[in-house]
């Protein structure tokens, strides 16, 4: 299925690309793109990380990259676009006992893994039905929110957990874009009301090898992974926005009914096999977000009032009653009622080329508001992945100098609970040595931080160097 669906998206393309050779005029399509290698290797010896274990100088990441991207108008009304990522592992993917044997087609899958993806494929139709409605339907990155990247009311778009681990600066906090179909409504001035509805489930990708991670945080030997949400048009995921400006101020509420896009564990069975269930509950959102802008400073904020829906946890374990073990089952509610995540960020450029970025965003992705049984009998708490909500401070200064061909940018974040605090930097220089293309090097190091206590405590000794090129076209 997936070779006839990359074949069926290689036809695409190539019709796509003949189709813009021999169109004239100004309705021509655009073709833009990107080619791209990152690699990237361990700074120190961890062999027995929590997430990772690797030797100093031991590869951690590396991939080619491949975007193509056509968009175009069909007429004043109707547009498009196509975008087309493909991605190359330099590696093998060897299993014990294997040899590296193609395909019939001679596909080298074992000694060159390659991938191709429909990132983005969508129509869009201006005044569609009645003035001032557009229509975009398809595959798109649906726009949701003020935040600059970093946002907690976007939840139509899931984020990228397995890039996020890959701590490449393309795709820290990337989100995926969704087939949905998205009515924006302008009855006049700068008022918008947007409707979304979506014909997929949002699931976020997890890094590979997450069934390990599981293994290694809870004690289970099995698991299993449901699902709160049936294949039918009413338990689908959907949206609900109004924006407009006011005062100087963009500013937008929004509701979403779905599910939330990670898995999270829902019950334990410490019997002779221990086993667990992972559930990806439902939930309403309210969001609320603003931007503005004052004297040069851009600032933004976004709230979201996350409602999950009402379900038990439960754990059960044997006791010893009489002659044999009976089987003891307690539950409790997993969540709370609901609870708040929200983000606050500013910008501000000081011109001679230097700029600096800095939000607070408490909650991150991955973390929800517990009930009391579910923290004392999973031990979830602040400061772990799916954890408990904790507070971050996320920054970055960028210098930029000699014609912009060289751009110096440090980042960093500060993660503070009640747990503890950790502390990690993110120095990048990036180099324009011709045209449109550049040479990036940087690091992502966790400089302190407990690394049971805190979440990015848990990468001290996971540090990276990376290097990348990379042409735009």
């Amino acid at each position: 299925m997936k070779k006839t669906a990359m074949f069926l998206s290689v036809g695409l393309l190539a019709a796509s690309l003949a189709f813009a050779a021999e169109t004239t005029g100004p309705a021509a399509p655009e073709i833009t793109g990107r080619v791209r290698l990152f690699s990237s290797f361990y700074a120190a010896d961890n062999p027995d990380g929590a997430f990772f274990t690797h030797k100093a100088g031991q590869f951690a990441f590396r991939r080619a990259e491949v975007r193509l991207k056509l968009s175009g108008a069909v007429n004043d009304r109707v547009s498009y676009g196509v975008r087309f990522d493909a991605f190359s592992y330099p590696g093998d993917l060897l299993q014990a006992g294997q040899f590296p044997e193609s395909a019939f087609l001679g596909s080298p899958a074992s000694s060159e893994h390659f991938e191709l993806a429909l990132y983005e494929g969508w129509v869009k139709v201006g005044d569609f039905l009645i003035e001032g409605l557009d229509l975009t339907a398809g595959k798109q990155r649906i726009s949701w929110g003020t935040a600059d990247k970093i946002g907690v009311v976007d939840n139509l778009n899931p984020i990228d957990f397995a890039n996020f681990l890959s701590f490449d600066p393309d795709y820290f906090f990337e989100r995926r874009p969704q087939t949905a179909v998205n009515l924006e409504y302008y009855p006049g001035g700068s008022f918008k009301i947007q409707l979304v509805g979506l014909l997929q489930h949002q699931v976020s990708p997890l890094p590979f090898g997450y069934s390990g991670l599981v293994a290694k945080f809870f004690p289970m030997d099995e698991y299993l992974v449901t699902r709160g949400w049936d294949d039918t048009a009413v338990k689908t995921a959907w949206g609900a926005r109004v924006a407009g400006r006011a005062a100087g101020l963009d500013l937008g509420v929004s509701y979403y009914r779905g599910n939330l896009t990670l898995p999270y564990l829902r019950s334990m069975d410490a019997g002779l096999v221990a086993s667990g269930v992972f559930y990806y509950p439902r939930a309403g959102i309210l969001g609320l977000d603003l931007a503005g802008e004052a004297g040069g400073l851009g600032y933004w904020a976004e709230a979201a009032y996350v409602m999950p829906e009402k379900i038990d946890g439960s754990v059960s374990f044997p006791i010893w009653i009489g002659d044999g073990p009976v089987i003891y089952t307690k539950t409790f509610p997993l969540f709370e009622e609901g609870f708040w995540k929200y983000v606050a960020g500013a910008d501000y450029n000081f011109g001679g080329g230097f700029s600096v970025n800095i939000q607070f965003l408490h909650g991150f992705f991955d973390e929800v508001d517990y009930n009391a049984g579910a923290e004392d009998t999973f031990g979830f708490r602040k400061g772990m992945f799916f954890g408990e909500p904790g507070n971050y401070v996320l920054g970055r200064a960028e210098y930029k100098f000699a014609r912009d061909t060289v751009k110096l940018k440090f980042g960093g974040l500060f993660e503070t609970t009640s747990n503890g605090s950790a502390f990690v930097i993110m120095p990048e220089a990036e180099f324009r040595v011709a045209d449109a293309f550049n040479v990036v090097c940087g690091a992502f190091a966790a400089v302190s931080g407990d690394r049971e206590k805190t979440k990015f405590g848990a990468f001290r000794d996971d540090g990276q160097i990376y290097l990348g090129f990379k042409l735009d076209f």
